[in-house]
């Protein structure tokens, strides 16, 4: 190549790789309007290799709890990772995402999710059910129960039975290490 050729290839493959660069940190589906969901954080839904611990309680009160009470009827879910091919999916998502993320929105995520009941600090479980993540509508899907993303509302057939709330994640699971008989089969 002489000194006053240009290099196509690499002017090419500099724009392919900055479209890239800057389309990743807006892949994700991080768009304002869903920014005060329940589960979703400053960078947008949750990770794909993050867990999450969920504490839903019936009632009128919403829980505000520090841990995982120990004398208490609750159910709780434990959101998994998402599993390999979900993981794999992702590439296809964030690549999508660059163009609209409504669609993703849409159909959301599925997750394995254990779900224990404990009744009176008596431990059941755990039963494993395939969560869905969705952020239009505002719904997190979990078996027969749903939470509702904007109020962290616990829902059973569309009707409300109380509300939701994140619990800490390190020490959720030391608890539940201690008290569940082991984990789904």
């Amino acid at each position: 190549m002489n000194k006053g050729s240009v290099d196509l290839k690499g002017i090419v493959a500099g724009i392919l790789l900055a479209l890239g660069l800057a389309g990743a940190a807006s892949a994700q589906v991080n768009n304002e309007a869903y920014r005060d969901y329940f589960l979703v954080g400053q960078f947008g839904e949750v990770c794909t290799m993050c867990e999450v611990v969920v504490l839903c309680a019936e009632g009128n009160n919403v829980p505000v709890l520090e841990s995982v009470p120990g004398r208490a009827t609750f159910t709780l879910y434990y959101i998994q990772t998402r599993t390999f091919w979900s993981q794999i999916s992702t590439i296809w998502e964030w690549f999508i995402a660059n163009f609209s993320s409504s669609n993703l929105a849409a159909r959301g995520h599925t997750r394995p999710v254990w779900v224990y009941q404990i009744y009176q600090g008596e431990w059941a479980g755990p039963l494993e059910v395939e969560g869905r993540l969705i952020l239009d509508p505002a719904v997190i899907e979990l078996g027969g129960f749903s939470i509702e993303r904007k109020e962290a509302l616990w829902q059973e057939a569309g009707k409300t039975i109380g509300s939701c709330q994140r619990m800490p994640l390190w020490d959720s699971i030391e608890i539940i290490e201690a008290n569940a008989a082991g984990v789904p089969e």
